[in-house]
């Protein structure tokens, strides 16, 4: 394993770049959900880590902590974790140490244009890292920004997993634990569910590796029990 003392060390500032949050409560994930799309009778529903662009020399973890304020209403406590996943591809994936900022859970070299569920194509449009950290909400979510997000969805790792791989319709994900935040303007039993972006792309690459990731993340978000 590397050693670095931030993630600058690595991406230039200069670079195009993005943060995006794997955030937890009791076991599951909040996701955004992009503005339905109606096509062939059905809805489908785009999930997307909260996060976004950098803006000016902004560091990753300022991006993502805007970003959480924005889209979710609320301020957000990022996990400093004791390592960093640095994945290129699927058959690229380093670990370093950050010593001297809060360690995102990985960081995503995204390749931008590629077909759902082939994101590590080599047919795509760019390449931009995208650091996923992994955090708590302060504040219960709500809808800030309805026109980006009109929805919330909670996830368990598993759907997680499968979401990385093909479509799932919104009603077995619900029948399994999983909760919508909002209001839908659509009927849900036509509602079909798509993990899009740097969540998809990491998930993907993890493979079958992804399960112990996403729940060793959720195990450090749970509070310090008393013995």
């Amino acid at each position: 394993m590397t050693r670095h003392s931030c993630l600058f060390d690595i991406v230039d500032s200069d670079t195009p770049r993005a943060s995006s949050l794997l955030l937890v409560d009791e076991g599951r994930f909040l996701l955004g959900v992009r503005p339905p799309v109606f096509e062939r009778g059905r809805v489908l529903l785009r999930l997307t880590g909260i996060g976004g662009w950098a803006e000016g020399d902004e560091t990753f973890a300022a991006t993502v902590q805007r970003e959480s304020l924005e889209e979710t209403g609320s301020a957000v406590r990022l996990l400093d974790l004791d390592q960093t996943l640095i994945v290129r591809s699927p058959d690229d994936i380093t670990q370093t140490e950050l010593t001297n900022e809060v360690a995102p859970a990985a960081l995503v070299f995204r390749r931008f244009g590629t077909a759902p569920f082939d994101p590590w194509s080599n047919t795509f449009r760019s390449v931009s890292p995208v650091a996923v950290y992994a955090g708590v909400l302060s504040a219960r979510a709500r809808i800030t920004m309805r026109d980006e997000h009109p929805l919330f969805l909670w996830v368990y790792p598993e759907q997680l997993i499968t979401l990385s791989d093909c479509d799932e319709p919104l009603e077995f994900l619900l029948a399994d634990g999983a909760e919508v935040l909002g209001a839908p303007e659509f009927d849900p039993e036509r509602a079909i569910v798509r993990l899009t972006d740097s969540i998809q792309s990491l998930v993907a690459a993890l493979g079958p590796s992804a399960f112990q990731f996403l729940c060793e993340i959720a195990r450090l978000t749970q509070p310090t029990r008393a013995e």
